[in-house]
């Protein structure tokens, strides 16, 4: 994940890139920060979490711009976005439990995807997942679940690109509208990233793609 410092600075111009110009960090959100580095926290999903919290604070202050002015606002869609990407997040088990929670987790994942292609109708949503069990079979990884993020992430890129321009640019057109002035401090790395996490959140509620990890915890029967 990189040293300290990495870690602490990404997270944080993350964060300012959608906060209003010329917020600073507290010392009680670099503890924060320090926090989730020794839980081993991924970076990229207090990134999730850190785009649900702005995106939650426009869409309940009914303007473009957020209400939100410091980390500690952020915290509890961070917790909820670590508590989503628990399978994948640094364990304290031994490697042979580890490795025996992964077989079976992994076998779970695998059944939900199985239940969804067999049941879907839509053959653009059955690639979808055909994509991502086959990355996952595949993965020279002894723990494929910690693919799971990257490999969602193609897997939505490929369905995306797969829809007519049209399609394309209204999904691109809302995710860009979900920023609103917010840009205006935004590096283009930031602005490009954002666009990209809200394309996908779009994505997946407009063809109710499912979230794999949810299969993790067994709820792959509601499917």
């Amino acid at each position: 994940m990189g040293n300290n410092s990495d870690y602490i600075k990404e997270i944080e111009n993350y964060f300012l890139s959608h906060a209003e110009k010329g917020i600073m960090l507290s010392s009680a959100d670099y503890n924060l920060i320090k926090e989730w580095k020794k839980k081993e926290v991924p970076k990229e999903v207090i990134f999730k979490g850190i785009n649900r919290a702005f995106e939650k604070s426009s869409q309940k202050d009914g303007q473009s711009e957020s209400s939100i002015r410091s980390m500690k606002q952020c915290a509890k869609y961070v917790e909820s976005s670590i508590t989503e990407f628990s399978p994948v997040i640094g364990s304290n088990k031994t490697n042979t439990t580890l490795l025996k929670d992964t077989e079976n987790k992994l076998d779970c994942v695998i059944e939900g995807l199985n239940e969804l292609i067999n049941r879907e109708q839509d053959e653009y949503q059955k690639n979808y997942y055909r994509y991502i069990k086959e990355r996952l079979i595949l993965a020279d990884n002894e723990n494929p679940l910690s693919l799971i993020s990257g490999i969602e992430e193609e897997s939505l890129e490929k369905f995306f690109m797969n829809l007519d321009q049209t399609e394309r640019d209204q999904i691109t057109s809302q995710a860009k509208d979900k920023l609103g002035p917010r840009t205006r401090h935004m590096t283009g790395a930031a602005i490009e990233e954002s666009i990209i996490s809200f394309r996908n959140e779009i994505l997946a509620g407009k063809y109710n793609l499912r979230s794999i990890l949810s299969f993790t915890e067994g709820e792959n029967e509601e499917v």
